[in-house]
């Protein structure tokens, strides 16, 4: 599930060994292993690790850098009847639960039929539900998502429950795309 290699590239893959990017999950404690994808994934978690529940507040957006803007949020996870996959063509996420705990189910997005046509101002498109591999976070995880990552994020890991959670959405380099 995790994939980590040392060549810089794009979030669509490595521009040195040409391997393509998968979901990368870890602890924030790791997260200097992953800076060297991309600056804004790097600005991204910087800011992630600084964050604490102490000083957490609700927030619909909020700029980090150039490109890169996060947005704070408090919700109970949902069973995932009824949802949908939904998926970024021009950001990566970066998805931190601070507290509490929920499950990602995430696919890749060419194994999906679109349930929706792509807003452009929202840049999302939403899929059919389907199988997929479902990642728990716990609070202190975080997950990156790329481009091709159709993912069903806020959903339970056991009973209903509290999360407060970052999602930082970087735009990604137009060669992603």
């Amino acid at each position: 599930m995790v994939q980590y290699h040392p060549h810089r590239g794009s979030p669509s893959g490595c521009t040195r060994c040409r391997r393509r990017h998968v979901i990368i999950k870890d602890s924030i404690a790791n997260s200097g292993l992953y800076t060297c994808i991309s600056d804004g994934v790097s600005r991204a978690l910087t800011y992630l690790h600084a964050v604490t529940e102490s000083g957490f507040q609700e927030v619909s957006q909020k700029t980090v850098g150039p490109d890169v803007v996060a947005l704070h949020q408090e919700y109970r996870t949902e069973p995932v009847d009824g949802r949908l996959y939904e998926n970024h063509t021009s950001h990566i996420d970066v998805q931190f639960v601070l507290a509490g705990e929920e499950t990602i189910r995430v696919t890749d997005v060419h194994n999906l039929s679109a349930a929706t046509d792509h807003n452009s101002e929202d840049d999302v498109t939403f899929y059919e539900l389907a199988t997929g591999t479902d990642v728990r976070l716990s609070a202190g995880d975080f997950v990156i998502l790329f481009p091709h990552d159709a993912h069903i994020p806020k959903l339970e890991s056991g009973p209903p429950a509290a999360v407060r959670k970052v999602v930082v959405k970087i735009a990604a380099p137009t060669e992603a795309l």
